[in-house]
């Protein structure tokens, strides 16, 4: 907090001589190279934008470990979000433009911004920029705590596509937090929930975060004997599969019972080649869905101009920030690694570890405090 209060000093009493601050953000340059890069920004926000300090952002091992092996990336625009990581941020407000009504310098706001501080921000919504907004985080909540809002607002999506009735047996594949989230969430909801992953480790913190069933994934014949005593040979209602690699998801399928639903919460990634004549006989002949879960389906605004829903971004986040308020939703055992944003290379490098598929990682939530830079 002490940085953020020197800038705020900055920003108030140096106006007439400082027109630009040093800012830092965390960039890939190249395949499996994170460092901290500085730059300028203007220290005076415009009329409808704020002057933000990030304390906290939360690293999406999925997107992020993407990105940082991608072999192609030095061909990739500087300026692209592939090369500059991140997209949940809670930060103090440090100054606001002469327009800004909602915010006052002070508040707390959550926001999808990257790997950076201090930064800029316009608080009207740009649909042309749909995945950068901000909103106030609740008064009370720890900003550490808070930052978590944003992978579970991703594992959201799968909720609300699921055709969810009460007692519905829901399985959940993978437990990095997207899944964790998930499998939370659902409990939430009322469902009967057997989360599994290959890493024994996620599963230990995946009971300390209160869910009930877990299994150990890595014999396959076990799990689907394991499901189907569940659910006296019926198969789960719903199938989350939430690492996004395709061979799961082709096997995920035979574990949903007739007319039951599979859903794509993690995103495919990576060419596989494989048969998938049985996976699709199997959704013909015993008529299972298979729904897509991408966050980016529902509008950020909650009364949007053209082809309102019924649910948002906006009132997602709202639900998650009142369960994150209660405890409902835990968070404290996913906080793997509280590290400062200099140790990037490390934290890339260790969670690409899990990533390949190493049973021994540590690594699950991962957090940069950006407090004492």
């Amino acid at each position: 907090m002490g940085s953020a209060k020197s800038l705020l000093c900055i920003v108030r009493q140096s106006r007439s001589l400082v027109s630009r601050l040093k800012a830092r953000k965390i960039f890939f340059p190249k395949p499996k190279t994170a460092e901290i890069v500085k730059y300028d920004i203007s220290d005076t926000p415009g009329e409808y934008e704020l002057l933000v300090q990030t304390l906290y952002s939360i690293v999406s091992s999925g997107t992020e470990g993407a990105n940082f092996a991608r072999p192609d990336l030095e061909t990739i625009e500087t300026g692209s979000w592939m090369k500059n990581p991140g997209y949940g941020n809670v930060g103090k407000v440090l100054a606001v433009g002469k327009k800004v009504k909602d915010y006052k310098a002070g508040d707390l706001v959550f926001s999808t911004q990257r790997h950076c501080s201090p930064f800029v921000i316009n608080t009207r919504y740009d649909p042309t920029n749909y995945a950068l907004f901000l909103t106030k985080a609740p008064e009370g909540l720890d900003p550490k705590n808070a930052v978590f809002a944003r992978i579970a607002d991703v594992s959201m999506s799968s909720i609300r596509q699921a055709d969810l009735g009460l007692g519905d047996p829901v399985l959940v594949i993978g437990l990095g937090m997207v899944g964790n989230f998930a499998a939370q969430l659902f409990q939430l909801a009322g469902a009967d929930v057997l989360a599994v992953d290959l890493v024994d480790f996620r599963l230990e913190r995946a009971k300390q975060c209160g869910i009930k069933k877990v299994m150990n994934s890595r014999d396959w014949d076990k799990l689907r004997d394991a499901v189907m005593k569940w659910t006296d040979g019926k198969g789960a209602q719903i199938v989350v599969e939430a690492i996004g690699f395709s061979p799961v998801i082709a096997k995920a399928v035979g574990l949903a019972r007739t007319h039951g639903e599979v859903i794509l919460l993690g995103s495919p990634r990576g060419e596989t080649m494989m048969d998938i004549t049985p996976m699709l006989s199997d959704v013909h002949l015993r008529d299972v869905t298979i729904k897509g879960g991408l966050e980016w389906m529902w509008s950020v605004p909650e009364s949007p101009l053209y082809h309102p829903s019924r649910f948002s971004k906006m009132s997602n986040l709202r639900t998650i920030f009142s369960y994150l308020k209660s405890g409902a939703l835990v968070t404290e055992p996913l906080l793997t690694h509280l590290v400062p944003p200099e140790r990037c290379q490390e934290v890339y490098d260790g969670l690409a570890g899990g990533i390949k598929g190493t049973l021994k990682t540590t690594y699950l939530g991962v957090v940069y405090d950006w407090t004492k830079m």
